[in-house]
């Protein structure tokens, strides 16, 4: 008997093809899911704190909702063309000194556009899910260009 001699029977067909978009459903779910949750953040150890102001950053919108937070804003290095484009938003528990991540997307901002450096607006959105309550610092990792720097924005909130 041939392989393609073989009867295809049409209810185990229909089976195949439902489970088998339930299992796509399900893992887009997990990983739609996995991009809107913080996920802890820890220095690493070629990553530079940004003392002097090397990293010029903005915070355009800060909403702090019932379910989550949105943040949109730019960083940039002055004088360096963003070549790759790999920023994040951290947030930073002021009492117990803890640090999430959000991760962002790039999103041109016409402020900055206007300078030069169209590739260096950020934005993030994550549900509150696992989020403690207290006092934050917003942070941002610009790891444009292979860089490594975490820049403080100076922009508090509360949750």
């Amino acid at each position: 008997m041939n392989f393609l001699d073989i009867e295809i029977n049409g209810t185990l067909l229909k089976k195949i093809i439902i489970a088998s978009l339930i299992l796509i459903c399900v893992y887009m779910a997990l990983t739609m899911s996995s991009l809107l949750i913080f996920k802890t953040y820890t220095l690493g150890p070629n990553t530079s704190v940004d003392d002097n102001n090397k990293v010029k950053t903005h915070i355009d919108l800060l909403a702090v909702e019932d379910k989550k937070i949105e943040i949109t804003g730019w960083a940039y290095k002055e004088g360096e063309k963003i070549e790759t484009v790999n920023s994040n938003f951290v947030l930073k528990n002021q009492d117990t000194g803890k640090m999430y991540l959000m991760r962002t997307v790039m999103e041109e901002n016409d402020f900055v556009e206007e300078m030069g450096y169209s590739h260096c607006g950020l934005h993030a959105q994550c549900l509150k899910l696992g989020l403690p309550k207290g006092r934050y610092q917003i942070f941002v990792l610009y790891k444009n260009n292979d860089e490594d720097i975490l820049s403080d924005t100076l922009i508090p909130f509360e949750i």
